[in-house]
């Protein structure tokens, strides 16, 4: 399995095979035709304007953010929406938050969502090492799989750098001080079809903002929320080729290995996927 095909397996999806709605005249989703019928029997929610494009009726941040919790209980009833979460995303058109929306309609409503990914780096004298975790076998998605030593999902009314302190602690036991000192390096986005194994189904738009932390070499991250079994210190050259042999790490997580090795010059310019690789990691076109 080659770098590019973890990017191609991010950023894979038939355009035609889903709508996009609108919030004044914005797009903000794109949902599956199938999705895109349940939503226009509710013309009090969404009105269809042309080209059968559906736009939300509501006008205000709170009348939106009702309309959207609405539709998010109809799919779930239609079996679109696995479960709802009660954490809260924000909804845009590309600029402020115009509404939001609970996490499990995400996908359903092919809303962007954002999280925050971590990279653990300690400057051995042998080289450059990478912390990597196992994510525990009873997760609920991509259990077992390997992941970044941070990563979680930005919630609506939380600053990245807010969010990623807490997700330090929550996930790994870094403390505040120290996470405090994380680099942000950057952004990955990628839209893509759902596939077996995520939670739920539809469109996956995402924007990962990415971190480096130089930590220690006496710190050693321990699980703390239960969502990590275990935390192993590789070589990086190590970590690069487990991501190069197949499917190991989840499959966003390996994006933002990737994205490292590039910066790292790991990944050289002479590589032949080298400005694909590059493209890939920043592409989310319908």
């Amino acid at each position: 399995m080659a770098f590019l095909d973890h990017v191609r397996r991010c950023t894979r999806h038939d355009p035609k095979a889903f709508r996009p709605w609108l919030i004044d005249g914005g797009v903000a989703g794109y949902v599956r035709l199938a999705v895109a019928e349940i939503l226009a029997e509710r013309r009090d929610l969404f009105a269809l304007g042309g080209k059968a494009r559906l736009s939300l009726a509501a006008k205000g941040f709170e009348a939106r953010s009702a309309a959207l919790a609405e539709a998010a209980l109809m799919l779930r009833q239609a079996g679109f929406v696995r479960r709802i979460t009660g954490e809260m995303y924000r909804v845009e058109t590309g600029g402020e938050a115009l509404a939001k929306v609970d996490r499990g309609a995400i996908c359903a409503l092919g809303v962007r969502a954002r999280g925050v990914h971590l990279s653990g780096i300690v400057e051995k004298q042998g080289g450059v090492h990478l912390w990597v975790g196992r994510r525990s076998p009873t997760k609920e998605t991509f259990p077992g799989e390997l992941d970044n030593i941070v990563a979680g999902g930005q919630p609506f009314g939380l600053s990245l750098r807010a969010n990623l302190i807490k997700e330090c602690e929550e996930e790994a036991s870094i403390p505040a001080a120290l996470a405090r000192l994380a680099r942000p390096v950057g952004a990955i986005t990628y839209a893509t079809d759902t596939e077996p194994g995520m939670v739920d189904q539809g469109l996956r738009r995402d924007v990962l903002y990415c971190y480096d932390l130089a930590l220690p070499e006496d710190f050693t991250p321990k699980p703390n929320d239960g969502e990590t079994a275990e935390y192993r210190l590789l070589p990086i050259a190590e970590v690069a080729a487990i991501v190069e042999r197949g499917p190991a790490f989840k499959f966003n997580c390996a994006l933002v290995v990737i994205d490292l090795l590039i910066r790292r010059g790991i990944i050289p310019p002479e590589h032949p996927d080298y400005l694909a690789l590059v493209r890939g990691l920043r592409s989310d076109t319908l």
